[in-house]
């Protein structure tokens, strides 16, 4: 090839890249695409969004790693991508040299595969009969059960398509198919079972909670007094909007530092030994639309209540809207599941491995009590419910940790002797 074609090949062809799916964290082997924000044609610069992809553990966006035009998209969506597998194909100008062939190549298989594409078309609009009423294997079986013929229907939708408005119309037209008996009516009852695919959070949860399953738990459940917890958050919500689980997270921190075994993570391939560690990043179970997700605060110890307070809204508004990162569900060490906001008192968490320790906090309630003086008063009750692993953590380190949590708890301005 001369010098002039070379240049020709370069200033009339791109040079076709194909963008892999990124690695998006440890484990994560695949992803499934919701939403593509491109077409085939479009134009996209270098970070720009492409997609939106959910795994078992996060929603996320991938950005565009070149500048270009999309030229082929490898999935659709709701189809499953693997990690480094190809995603799409974005032509981008290159200023190394490409052989012209290979580009005449590409091009001349584009120009048959739409060749193709336009015969295909064509066969299926020459071999559909023109007698042949369009309609869905639903409104097909519906029109069976009411013993409708499709071809006296003239259908309402796109290209004479009958659509079960249709056959509505056709009922209320025809009365006299209406059983006439009164005295006796037979009322035909069908039930169907359907099969639901699981979601990637569902996929998730399933896989964690099977592995949660294999661990032999060690259950403690106990009763605490929040009256005077709720008093002081009274006070605290004159200056900010408090919520009680911020107030268990960093009550739970402190007692943390008494017995840090607690704060553990357990590697099953290495029998014999646990790691503990020093920053408390505190997962928080969180209900979403999406399902369950269990992102996590950072370093509560080194945390005000205010701060937690502001990372807890962050984190929730990002569960709400799906926009959790792997780094908000990662390193996790310890968990709080606060299943009282949506009801039940006590419970049987399962861990989330490969944490050691997760509590169920039940509903905040309102119940007599006896008080010093044997008197009956009403008390603000909180009942909690902790699930150990116990290959790591002793019935006795649990119950003295329990203790120290539930003395700042019922006790606050004991807590606050050791704020940081």
């Amino acid at each position: 090839m001369n010098i002039y074609s070379r240049f020709l090949s370069r200033y009339y062809f791109g040079t076709v890249k194909i963008f892999k799916l990124p690695d998006l964290g440890e484990k994560i082997k695949e992803a499934t695409i919701k939403k593509w924000h491109v077409k085939i044609g479009d134009r996209v610069n270098e970070f720009d969004p492409v997609a939106d992809v959910s795994t078992d553990k996060m929603f996320t966006q991938i950005p565009s790693n070149y500048t270009g035009k999309i030229h082929k998209l490898f999935h659709q969506e709701e189809e499953t991508c693997l990690v480094g597998g190809d995603f799409l194909e974005i032509e981008v100008e290159s200023d190394t040299q490409e052989s012209a062939s290979s580009q005449t190549q590409h091009h001349q298989v584009k120009q048959k595969d739409t060749i193709q594409q336009e015969i295909h078309q064509t066969i299926q609009t020459n071999n559909t009969p023109s007698n042949h009423k369009l309609a869905t294997p639903a409104v097909r079986h519906l029109a069976k059960q009411k013993g409708i013929d499709l071809n006296k229907i003239q259908g309402s939708g796109q290209d004479g398509r009958i659509l079960k408005t249709d056959l509505e119309k056709q009922s209320v037209q025809s009365p006299k198919e209406q059983p006439q008996s009164s005295t006796k009516i037979n009322i035909k009852s069908e039930s169907t079972s359907t099969v639901i695919k699981m979601s990637d959070f569902q996929k998730g949860m399933q896989k964690s909670m099977t592995e949660a399953n294999s661990i032999p738990h060690l259950y403690l459940k106990e009763e605490v007094d929040l009256t005077e917890l709720a008093e002081m958050r009274e006070q605290l919500k004159k200056e900010k909007n408090i919520t009680f689980m911020t107030l268990l997270i960093k009550s739970f921190s402190l007692a943390l530092t008494k017995y840090p075994i607690l704060n553990s993570t357990y590697d099953t391939t290495k029998q014999f030994e646990y790691t503990q560690h020093s920053s408390h990043n505190v997962s928080v179970a969180l209900d979403s639309p999406k399902g369950l997700v269990v992102p996590n605060i950072k370093n509560v110890q080194n945390l005000s209540i205010s701060q937690i307070q502001d990372e807890l809204n962050r984190l929730r508004t990002l569960g709400e809207k799906g926009q959790l990162s792997f780094n908000e569900l990662s390193g996790g060490t310890i968990c709080l599941s606060n299943i009282g906001t949506i009801g039940g008192t006590y419970t049987g968490p399962l861990i989330l491995a490969p944490q050691v320790c997760i509590v169920g906090i039940g509903r905040l309630m309102t119940v007599p009590r006896y008080d010093a003086k044997m008197n009956i008063v009403p008390r603000k009750i909180m009942n909690l419910s902790f699930g150990c692993d116990h290959r790591v953590i002793d019935g006795a380190t649990v119950a003295r940790f329990n203790n120290v949590w539930k003395t700042y708890l019922e006790n606050p301005t004991s807590m606050f002797i050791h704020l940081k």
